[in-house]
């Protein structure tokens, strides 16, 4: 009973900062086993490939100068693939433009006709 009350009577802030450290423990927990993880490492290579692919970086340390450079044929296919985005994203945007032009002929109205004399029969 008497550890329930000081948990209780800890300021706000303590008890915040106790909560928080617990969190990071978690996640960081969490985080060593996906490290482990093959599968998890794939999809973490996949995103990073696609954001260069998107033409935004990925958020990564400056890689050390021993480092091995990639290939050019990996160089030259991430080109290609980036180009092929791009027209990708081209075709998409005309096939828009097509689509709005085709939807405003459809809305503007044709020219009225004069209306026919009816018979008196």
């Amino acid at each position: 009973m008497a550890e329930d009350k000081t948990n209780f009577d800890a300021p706000l802030i303590e008890r915040w900062l106790a909560e928080q450290q617990q969190w990071q423990k978690t996640l960081l927990t969490y985080m060593d086993s996906m490290v482990k993880s093959e599968d998890f490492l794939v999809h973490l290579g996949n995103a990073m490939r696609g954001s260069l692919l998107a033409g935004k970086a990925y958020p990564t340390q400056p890689a050390p100068a021993a480092s091995a450079p990639e290939t050019p044929s990996d160089d030259k296919l991430d080109q290609i693939l980036f180009a092929l985005r791009q027209l990708e994203g081209q075709v998409h945007d005309l096939r828009l433009t097509l689509d709005e032009l085709q939807a405003d002929k459809k809305r503007t109205p044709r020219k009225a006709q004069p209306p026919k004399p009816k018979d008196p029969q």
